[in-house]
């Protein structure tokens, strides 16, 4: 029998080889746990996330979640322990003793930080992938395009109605009356003149002065001249003061959104896409708190008759600038409006100025055109950008008819005119961002809370991004920080 042996050397080699051995075995065993670590985290935050807001997803194409969870206060807690939840059956999957130690929210993004950033960014995001590139583009051109005619003739009605052309030829007809009657004392009395002498009468007003007509006319609303039947009109009106403007709103924590930059005008016509295509207005009426929802983001009141009849005046402006502009500079009609200022100038026996009647005329003759092209409007029928002589509708022998002229179908326009849609476009452009998102929030906040069990609801708790962090323990021995981020954008 042989006697075996083993060398110092040996020994050493092998106690090594063992110490490596043991080593890689529990360094795998690490690798295996940070591993489950980070797959537990990764599992947590999708299930978290995954109990997003379908109402808001179905109504309106955006994802959030719902962090106030039915309660209406923000409930960030119950969040990490949704995460912690879902997390730790992936940690007691194998072997390895894991346990969550300790952990919290390091950081979280709400829908209505930074203004309403991340709404906006959803919002835009959601337009983008519906359209492709040329279709931005064109767009782009044709609402920046709009909205500058829009400001440019919108202003220009403005001025002309603050020349008061009505109010001067009310003066001056005073001043003339007065005259008149004060030349018509002055005149011999008849016993004193001679028997053949004739006494000329007042000159009578052989014409119909359709001035006095266009003032009783101008007291009534533009809602009442432009719709037949104002009833029809929605009367909805809402608490804005329950809106999320109007309210001290909660707020995001940490820096996991980038710092809010100038939007660009595509991402700004994208947006206003997205109202277009998601909110109610006059023509497609939606909405539970108010019906008119583009019209209160342009101009914020609390009804819908209100709303509509603020934005049927800025149409006016716009319509009235277009109308005067024309009528001033067209040779035709400038020589009708003459010869009716004359005429009507000579039933005084001191005339008064016919400039100052011409000039009332003509915005006369510019308010009851634009009047028309406003109803026109409403009933979904185009305008003319630019009017002509072939696209003007109202004949200055008709303007004393202005009520039975309203109750006359119009003709729709030319093709490449603007519909209300296209003024509401153009109009919202010149709103400014803020003004324009914050007004979209408090429409689509209402709306949810108009739904079954949803009236604690507040977009000011919806989540969007969050990130956690996550200490763990390994066998007792270790523990590791797994700090996880996660968003829907």
């Amino acid at each position: 029998m042989r006697k075996g042996s083993i060398t110092v050397f040996f020994a050493l080699i092998l106690s090594i080889i063992i110490v490596l051995i043991c080593t890689a075995t529990e360094s795998v065993k690490m690798m295996c746990a940070r591993t489950q670590i980070a797959n537990g985290a990764d599992v947590g935050m999708y299930s978290l996330f995954a109990q997003y807001d379908r109402d808001l997803l179905e109504r309106y194409h955006l994802f959030y979640l719902d962090a106030a969870y039915g309660t209406g206060t923000l409930q960030m807690s119950e969040a990490y322990r949704t995460v912690k939840a879902y997390m730790e059956p992936i940690l007691h999957q194998n072997y390895l003793d894991l346990s969550i130690a300790s952990g919290g929210i390091t950081s979280f993004v709400l829908a209505t930080d930074c203004g309403g950033r991340p709404f906006f960014n959803q919002a835009v995001a959601h337009m983008r992938d519906g359209l492709n590139h040329s279709e931005i583009q064109f767009l782009a051109k044709k609402v920046l395009e709009d909205s500058k005619e829009a400001a440019y003739w919108q202003e220009k009605g403005k001025q002309i109605e603050g020349y008061h052309f009505l109010e001067a030829y009310e003066e001056e007809m005073a001043r003339a009356g007065n005259e008149s009657a004060q030349a018509e004392a002055e005149l011999p009395r008849p016993e004193e003149i001679r028997a053949e002498t004739v006494v000329e009468n007042p000159i009578e007003n052989p014409v119909e002065n359709p001035i006095n007509t266009i003032r009783e006319i101008q007291n009534r609303g533009i809602l009442d001249l432009v719709f037949a039947d104002s009833s029809i009109l929605s009367k909805q009106e809402a608490a804005v003061s329950q809106f999320l403007s109007s309210r001290y709103l909660e707020q995001g924590m940490g820096i996991l959104y980038p710092a809010a930059t100038q939007s660009s005008v595509r991402e700004k016509v994208l947006f206003q896409e997205y109202l277009m295509q998601n909110l109610g207005m006059y023509l497609q009426p939606s909405g539970s708190a108010l019906k008119y929802q583009m019209e209160y983001i342009l101009e914020k009141s609390h009804s819908d008759k209100e709303n509509l009849e603020r934005t049927a005046q800025r149409l006016l402006w716009i319509r009235e600038g277009v109308n005067f502009t024309f009528l001033y500079a067209d040779p035709q009609r400038r020589a009708q409006s003459a010869a009716l200022a004359a005429a009507i100038a000579s039933g005084f026996r001191v005339a008064p100025s016919v400039e100052v009647i011409e000039r009332a005329l003509l915005f006369c003759w510019a308010f009851g055109e634009s009047v028309l092209e406003v109803k026109a409007l409403f009933d979904g029928n185009q305008v003319p950008k630019i009017k002509n002589p072939q696209n003007w509708i109202l004949p200055l022998e008709n303007l004393s008819n202005l009520p039975i002229e309203l109750s006359v179908q119009q003709p729709g326009g030319e093709e490449s005119g603007m519909a209300y849609g296209h003024y509401l476009r153009a109009l919202l452009y010149l709103e400014p961002e803020s003004e324009q998102v914050m007004g979209s929030m408090d429409l689509i906040e209402a709306d949810i809370r108009s739904q079954p069990g949803r009236q604690n609801f507040r977009l000011d708790c919806c989540l969007e991004a969050m990130e956690a962090a996550v200490d763990v323990e390994v066998n007792q021995t270790r523990s590791y920080t797994v700090l996880h981020r996660y968003g829907y954008y």
